[in-house]
C-alpha cells in the first residue's frame, strides 16, 4: 500500500463541538470463547459480594476507561452489589475488563451460538461489549458479518453510550512535531492501527495535509508510519521501551532500522508515558475533538428483544448514576460521588485505586520524567438527556453518532480500501427503541 492523504472531510464532523480497536475478521469464523486479554494484577481493594446473584448474570465486556464512571457507580464492583442501582432495577450485571475487541467480538459471537441453540440464558460470551462509537464502524462490520449465518436478528447493534473521551485519548509526539507538523513526516507512531485513538491522529494529519502511510510493513519519508500494537497499553510501552523494527523504505527499497518516536493512547497508557520515559506532548485529543469519541454499549439484538426489562433497567441505572456523577461536580458530596465511582473502576479494572481514578476523571496537567508538562486524563459520564443528544432523538437535532460513525469508518475505508471496501450504515447498526422507552416513560427506574 502506499502513503495516502487523509480525508479533510474528518474536520466536519468533528467542528460541531468546537477502537476501532480492531481488525475485521472474517466471515464465518468458528465461535469461540477465548482467554481474557491480560490485566496488571489487582490493588489490595475491598471487592463486595454479588447483590442480586438471584438474577440472571448479564455480562458486559469493556476498556478500563474513565467515560464509564457512571456505569461502575451503578454495579458497585465487578458484579452487581446489593443495593446498587443495577440491583434495585434486578439486574445483576458483571462487568469485565477486555483491552483488545478481537476478544469482545469472539465473545458476542459465542453468545450468539449459544442463544442459536436454544439457550435463553447463555452462560458464554458476551450479552454486551463497549467500545469506542468512532470505531464501531469497522467492529460491527466484522462482528455482524460474523453473527449473520444465525440470522439477522442474531446481529448487533449500538442502544445507548455511557459517557465521552473528553482529553484522555491522545496523539503524542515530540514536542518538535507540535511546534512544526512537517516535522512529523518520517516518524514512527505506536498504536492499535484502525481504532479510536489512531483516528485522533488521522483528523490531526488531515488538518495538517500530512500522508499517512498505512502499511505497517513499509517505511515512508514523506508520511506518518505505524507500529501495530494490539491494545492501548501495549502501545505506550513500545515508546518506553524504545521499540525499534526493520521496515522496508518505499523511496529506496532497502530495510532500515526505525524505532517509535510517539503513540496514539489513553489513560492510563498516557500517564504510563510520562512517568516511565516522557519526551512527548499532546498534538491532539478528544478534549479538542468533543464529540469524537463517545463510549458506545453493544448488545445482542434477538436476547434484548427478549429481555428488555433487563436492558432498559441496565440502561436507566447507568443514566441515573452518571447524572449523579454531573450534578455533584466541584462540590463536596460530588468529590464523595466520583470517590465512590473511582472506587467501583479500580475493582472493576484491577489496576490502580480509587484515588487514580479519580483524579484522572479531569484533564491534569503534570511534568512528565523529561520535566515537559503534560496534560493527561479527561472524561465525561452520559444520563438520558446527553443520550438523545448523541443519538439525534429530538425532532431537527443532529445525530450526532451517525456522524462520528460515518465519517471515521470511511476514513478507515479510504485508507484500507481491501480491508473495509464497505460498511452498513448507521441507521442498520442502531437500536435506540431502548432510549424512546425511558423517554416515553421517566421515573426514577426510567433513568430521568
Amino acid at each position: 500500500m502506499r502513503a495516502r492523504i487523509v480525508p479533510v472531510v474528518i474536520t466536519l464532523a468533528l467542528s460541531l463541538a468546537a477502537g476501532c480497536k480492531s481488525r475485521v475478521p472474517e466471515a464465518g469464523a468458528p465461535a469461540v470463547t477465548p482467554a481474557p486479554s491480560p490485566v496488571p494484577v489487582a490493588p489490595a481493594a475491598p471487592e463486595a459480594a454479588a447483590g442480586c446473584a438471584d438474577q440472571p448474570e448479564v455480562r458486559m465486556y469493556l476498556f478500563a476507561w474513565n467515560s464509564q464512571a457512571g456505569l461502575a457507580l451503578a454495579t458497585g464492583g465487578k458484579q452487581a452489589v446489593a443495593g446498587s442501582l443495577m440491583c434495585q432495577r434486578k439486574v445483576n450485571l458483571r462487568a469485565i475488563r477486555e483491552d483488545n475487541t478481537d476478544t469482545m467480538q469472539s465473545l458476542m459471537v459465542a453468545f450468539a451460538e449459544e442463544l442459536k441453540g436454544g439457550a435463553a440464558q447463555p452462560k458464554k460470551g458476551a450479552h454486551f461489549i463497549a467500545v469506542m462509537g468512532d470505531g464501531s464502524a469497522t467492529i460491527l462490520k466484522g462482528l455482524n458479518d460474523r453473527l449473520k449465518r444465525f440470522g439477522p436478528e442474531y446481529t448487533a447493534a449500538v442502544i445507548g453510550s455511557a459517557g465521552y473521551s473528553r482529553g484522555e485519548d491522545k496523539f503524542m509526539g515530540p514536542p518538535a512535531w507540535r511546534a512544526n507538523p512537517e516535522k512529523a513526516r518520517g516518524g514512527l507512531v505506536a498504536g492499535v492501527l484502525r481504532d479510536g485513538d489512531w483516528n485522533i491522529a488521522m483528523k490531526w494529519l488531515g488538518d495538517h495535509k500530512i500522508l499517512n502511510n498505512p502499511d505497517e510493513t513499509t517505511y515512508d519519508p514523506e508520511a506518518l508510519n505505524w507500529v501495530a500494537a494490539p491494545d492501548y497499553i501495549d502501545a505506550a510501552q513500545k515508546y518506553i521501551a524504545g521499540f525499534c523494527t526493520e521496515l522496508k523504505n518505499v523511496k529506496t527499497g532497502k530495510r532500515e532500522k526505525h524505532c517509535v518516536d510517539g503513540v496514539v493512547t489513553w489513560t492510563p497508557g498516557d500517564v504510563l508515558v510520562t512517568e516511565k520515559r516522557g519526551g512527548l506532548v499532546n498534538l491532539a485529543s478528544t478534549r479538542e475533538y468533543r464529540t469524537q469519541m463517545p463510549q458506545v454499549i453493544i448488545g445482542n439484538r434477538k436476547w434484548m428483544a427478549a429481555n428488555r426489562p433487563l436492558v432498559t433497567g441496565m440502561l436507566s441505572a447507568i443514566f441515573e448514576a452518571g447524572g449523579q456523577i454531573k450534578e455533584g461536580k466541584g462540590g463536596k458530596a460530588g468529590d464523595e460521588v466520583l470517590q465512590k465511582a473511582a472506587a467501583a473502576s479500580a475493582v472493576i479494572y484491577g489496576e490502580q485505586d480509587a484515588a487514580y481514578w479519580a483524579k484522572y476523571f479531569h484533564v491534569r496537567s503534570e511534568k512528565d520524567k523529561q520535566g515537559l508538562t503534560v496534560e493527561l486524563g479527561g472524561s465525561a459520564v452520559n444520563d438520558l438527556a446527553d443520550n438523545v443528544e448523541l443519538f439525534g432523538l429530538k425532532p431537527g437535532s443532529l445525530d450526532l453518532f451517525n456522524a462520528t460513525y460515518s465519517v471515521f469508518g470511511n476514513m478507515v475505508k479510504s485508507q484500507y480500501p481491501e480491508l473495509l471496501p464497505a460498511f452498513d450504515p448507521a441507521a442498520e447498526v442502531l437500536d435506540t427503541s431502548y432510549l424512546k422507552e425511558l423517554l416515553a416513560a421517566p421515573s426514577p427506574t426510567g433513568g430521568k
